[in-house]
């Protein structure tokens, strides 16, 4: 058969979706892309259907800078399994490159998939030694993070290892993080990685008041997820700065985002610096998680489909692009070259960024054979079994998956290794409200009938409701609000009132509001807060917010902003401080999550160590008890936790014994050193479960 002919887009997805196309271009090797050397640079480009390819050399990265035409142009050759090849001597660190590719009638320049570094915009791929690039004490600087914190109490993850630590993972944009410009930060730096290196950070410059990186070191968070930060269409590199976007625009996924560099136009610096971020957090002892879009392209013009035209996106069987992610198209990870590329990115980014974990968006457009090879793949790495995996399980609409193929959905989790974990929109809804419906309310905010929900919430839906069938506590991802929809104190001033609307009557609202209303200081609204906090924070599983949401967050009510302007998606540190004791019951609740052995419990067993008491409506109270094959301190340790969202106080039963009070929902006690809570009073009997609250004892 001729794979390089002309062919309709119909007939490229009938060839494949062959097995017979798969088995006979299956390429496994792992020299794909430009391999540099100080004497030769040797080029790989899989491309079976092309009928000509020529790599072109460039000495800048864009047109703009006065480089129109390539200063070289060299036939590449091809080889086994459709992958051509060429070589060039000499030291082309620094060199910029793109393949000309003829294919299915039409010729197109494109950049690498495999591509390391950019130019301004990723348009044009760079050669580069990233050994220049790493900073001093890069490859050592992992395993010393390892070493510090495989001593401490926090146990193990979504991962296996006692190292990685039970997760309390906080949300943030790179450019959100640093924007604000009373955070402390130098000008040059502000929203960009270099601000993560900056120390002794405080509001106006006010080192009694931390912010940045002292709030993370502050807070106790063991590990940040950050928005996309690989190479993305939607912001002009070479713009003033002024453009925002949260980044789900995926162009080139193996270079770090230029616009979050000093220095968009020269491709090793923003290399260095994504380097220097990760190393400064680590330095601090927070891992860095990072959000992966494998499920969509910014464009179907991309070096993808310029370089095998249909074979990375799902089609439909007129030939029409699938579209589940609801940006145009979706990639087809259940074909073994998209799958194969899937794999070694992650495992690029884990061996040469010493990245920690991995976010998948829209999870449930990817394959389960895809997620668990992934798994493998991280789990042979060295230390690789500590690097944490999880996703969105859902897709954003249909898609055109290959029969024969299983997606990796909620429904499907027992299928995936048990240390993928997924976000649990279960327990964010029952505890806040829908996300789909601005005023419908939760548990915390004042919709009745809920205490099941939130029992299973607790269990982290072991129970194999609402959908799932995790095989592990560990992979349920507790949480509240994310950068997607309205942040968690933007929905609780919508569900305000009408807190029982139904569906149907929440369709036919209005939900306006003016600005005043999100951002004036509201007392009941604070006391939802914490207890959405309490909630989500004493679920079996593992445990994530957005940034900000401890110092009340606002976007104004908007909740898709993900191209709005900086101002309104930035961390507004100087709210943080209005809101700073609010940020205190989430410094306590961290202390708590990583002070308690139970919420280290991989085993689905675990559910049996919770006891749930008989409650009024309204309330929810459970004892979490020890296990006695624990090794650890705190082996013998119960709590006892009680959810009140009732409008009054309620005398709760106590199980036997004497407790200490940790928390009475509005406060930790903290040692000054290090993170271990004091005991507010010991109480024996009952205790007085204050309204709108969460109370937390220790035996």
């Amino acid at each position: 058969m001729d794979y390089t002919a002309e062919r309709a887009p119909s007939e490229w997805r009938a060839l494949f979706c062959s097995g017979e196309f798969e088995t006979e271009f299956f390429y496994g090797g792992d020299d794909l892309g430009a391999v540099y050397g100080e004497r030769q640079t040797d080029f790989a480009l899989w491309a079976p259907t092309a009928k000509a390819v020529s790599l072109c050399l460039y000495e800048k990265g864009s047109a703009k800078e006065g480089a129109e035409s390539p200063f070289e142009r060299i036939g590449m050759k091809k080889g086994e399994k459709g992958v051509w090849r060429a070589q060039r001597a000499g030291d082309l660190n620094g060199v910029y490159y793109t393949f000309l590719v003829t294919a299915n009638g039409q010729t197109k320049e494109t950049a690498d998939p495999y591509a390391k570094a950019a130019g301004v915009n990723g348009r044009r791929s760079m050669v580069i030694d990233l050994k220049k690039t790493a900073p001093q004490g890069w490859e050592k600087e992992r395993a010393e993070l390892d070493k510090r914190l495989c001593g401490q109490a926090c146990g193990s993850g979504i991962g296996s290892s006692a190292g990685s630590g039970v997760p309390v993972i906080w949300e943030i944009h790179v450019k959100d993080f640093s924007d604000d410009k009373r955070c402390g930060v130098p000008e040059r730096y502000r929203g960009k990685y270099k601000a993560f290196t900056c120390e002794n950070t405080g509001l106006d410059n006010d080192p009694a008041k931390p912010t940045c990186m002292e709030w993370l070191k502050w807070l106790g968070i063991t590990h940040v997820q950050i928005l996309p930060m690989y190479d993305y269409g939607s912001v002009d590199e070479a713009g003033d700065g002024g453009q925002f976007n949260w980044g789900y625009d995926p162009v080139n996924y193996n270079v770090p985002e230029g616009s979050y560099s000093t220095d968009a136009f020269h491709g090793e610096v923003r290399v260095r610096e994504c380097r220097e971020m990760i190393q400064a957090l680590h330095r601090a002892g927070i891992r860095v998680i990072m959000d992966v879009v494998f499920n969509h392209t910014y464009r179907t013009d991309s070096c993808f489909q310029r370089t095998v035209p249909y074979y990375f996106y799902r089609q439909r069987e007129d030939g029409s692009l699938s579209d589940g992610s609801a940006c145009g198209n979706d990639t087809a990870s259940e074909r073994r070259m998209y799958r194969k590329y899937i794999v070694d990115s992650v495992c690029f980014w884990a061996r040469e960024y010493h990245v920690d974990g991995f976010r998948f968006d829209l999870m449930g457009l990817h394959d389960v054979e895809t997620m668990n090879e992934i798994r493998r793949a991280l789990d042979a790495l060295p230390g690789g079994r500590d690097i944490l995996m999880y996703g969105e399980p859902w897709a954003a609409g249909a898609t055109a998956m290959q029969p024969e193929a299983v997606q990796a959905v909620k429904a499907n989790a027992a299928l995936l290794d048990q240390r993928i974990g997924f976000f649990n929109d279960d327990i964010r809804d029952s505890i806040k409200g829908s996300v789909f419906f601005p005023k419908k309310a939760g548990f915390v905010n004042g919709r009745t009938g809920m205490e099941e929900k939130i029992r299973s919430s607790v269990l982290g839906w072991c129970d194999k409701k609402g959908g799932y069938a995790p095989s592990s506590p560990l992979q349920s991802v507790s949480y509240v609000s994310a950068h997607d929809n309205f942040t968690l104190w933007d929905k609780l001033v919508y569900t305000k009132q009408d807190a029982d609307l139904t569906d149907t009557e929440e369709g036919e609202k209005e939900c306006a509001l003016e600005s005043r209303a999100f951002t004036a200081r509201d007392e009941t609204l604070l006391a939802q807060n914490r207890l959405a906090a309490g909630i989500y924070f004493t679920c079996l599983g593992t445990v994530f917010l957005q940034a900000g949401e401890e110092g009340a967050r606002t976007k104004l009510g908007e909740g898709n902003s993900y191209n709005l302007p900086a101002d309104l998606n930035r961390i507004d540190w100087g709210r943080m401080y209005e809101n700073r004791e609010l940020a205190e019951f989430y410094r306590g609740l961290v202390c708590l999550r990583k002070s308690f052995a139970g919420w280290r419990e991989s085993r689905l067993l675990a559910v049996r160590r919770i006891r749930f008491e008989k409650t009024p409506e309204g309330v929810v109270g459970f004892e979490f008890m020890p296990d006695a094959g624990e090794a650890d301190a705190d082996a013998g340790t119960s709590l006892f936790i009680v959810y009140n969202a009732l409008g009054i106080s309620r005398e709760i039963l106590l199980p036997e014994g004497k407790w200490q009070l940790l928390t009475d929902g509005r406060r930790f006690k903290i040692k000054e050193k290090g993170q271990e809570l004091e005991a507010l009073g010991e109480r024996e009997g009952s205790v007085r479960a204050e309204k709108g609250s969460v109370t937390i004892l220790r035996k």
